[in-house]
């Protein structure tokens, strides 16, 4: 049976009574909820079947399985693979027996492209909400999502032109964190460092990144320590980091933007947390490493020239780099010394500041949820 006798119209709006959505890490399932909120506000009577983590499991109305947690926690990739395997056919036997009319796939490709594939194969419409990162590596990537999927919801503005040259049906909405982080505070208030400076620590979320750059940001604070007498806030999801704090170091394990508000600077990784600070037009150091196997892996296949996604929208490098080798702490120590200069720091968080405006205008989710609805 096809999935549109399960849809009917309410005053124009088609309104969708089966809707499946996954999303397999932290940052892309919270966005996915707050899209499960919005669908539910529009038509309240939708049942929604969600696999992905906490967030997406305290708005599903049949939560069908964790994985989010088999990433966060490291889980060996062995494990992984026949874990989502069996996923995939426990999917296959819903999709059959709930017969859902529309898919949602967040982010998270490695999975979601068999996800799609097993979905056209039952004449079920895909949507695809965040784009994974194909232009940074395998654009080869965007043909079989292509095949696949009816729609793609994309949250960088260059996007769009570039799924749209491969025939993808892509429309930009906007960045989701335009409606979750806040302006740090007004441009004349933001030029003012503390006294001491006040710097915010950014290990990253998994288990496996937080091992390799703990290390790194911790030598980075002992030596600013020294330096400028600066404090620190380490932000953390995870409260257990495996080692003991100096006591200059706090630690914050709750995403809590108004703490945030009151940091000068930042030493973070690439990824959501960089695009936050720069949100907020705080300046950083951005930082990365990988395994020397995973690193020489990224050289062969990587084709941007920066990591930091402000620096790949401004095209230049707007927020200091430090990756693999080059990530060690006298060098993003002195990185964080030269933007606290005041000659430095005023023109950076205007230019930070600016940069928000490039990403779209709030509504994001309510105007995604409104979009798939109607299609």
């Amino acid at each position: 049976m096809p999935p549109c006798v399960y849809a009917s119209k309410i005053r124009g709006i088609v309104v969708n009574n089966k809707i499946f959505i996954s999303a397999g890490d932290l940052s892309g399932e919270i966005h996915a909820a707050n899209l499960v909120r919005e669908i539910k506000k529009i038509n309240p009577s939708c049942r929604v079947y969600c696999a992905g983590g906490n967030n997406l499991k305290s708005v599903s109305d049949v939560f069908i399985e964790d994985i989010v947690n088999i990433n966060a926690f490291g889980f060996l990739p062995v494990k992984q693979f026949f874990f989502l395997k069996k996923l995939l056919k426990k999917l296959e036997t819903f999709f059959l027996t709930e017969k859902p009319d529309k898919i949602i796939l967040t982010d998270y490709y490695g999975f979601h492209i068999f996800v799609a594939k097993l979905a056209k194969k039952l004449n079920i419409p895909v949507y695809y909400y965040i784009s994974p990162q194909v232009w940074a590596s395998r654009s080869g990537r965007i043909k079989k999502l292509a095949e696949t999927v009816k729609k793609m919801f994309v949250i960088l503005p260059f996007e769009e032109e570039l799924y749209k040259k491969y025939g993808v049906d892509a429309v930009f909405v906007g960045n989701p964190l335009i409606d979750m982080v806040p302006v740090k505070q007004n441009f004349k208030q933001s030029f003012e460092i503390s006294n001491p400076p006040l710097i915010g620590l950014f290990p990253g979320s998994r288990k496996s990144v937080i091992k390799r750059h703990l290390p790194v940001i911790l030598e980075t604070a002992k030596i600013l320590k020294e330096k400028l007498n600066a404090n620190f806030i380490m932000f953390s999801v995870n409260e257990n980091l495996g080692v003991k704090l100096p006591e200059y170091i706090s630690l914050e394990t709750d995403n809590d933007f108004s703490k945030r508000k009151s940091i000068d600077i930042a030493v973070c990784p690439s990824g959501t947390v960089s695009l936050e600070n720069a949100l907020m037009g705080i300046p950083m150091s951005v930082m990365y490493k990988l395994s020397y196997f995973n690193y020489f892996l990224a050289r062969l296949i990587v084709k941007v020239k920066y990591i930091a996604i402000a620096n790949i929208l401004a095209g230049k490098e707007i927020v200091p780099e430090f990756i693999q080798c080059g990530a060690n702490p006298e060098k993003i120590a002195a990185s964080v010394i030269e933007q606290l200069k005041p000659e430095y720091y005023a023109p950076k968080t205007k230019e930070l500041a600016d940069f928000r405006k490039m990403l779209g205008t709030p509504g994001v989710s309510k105007r995604t949820a409104e979009m798939i609805l109607n299609d």
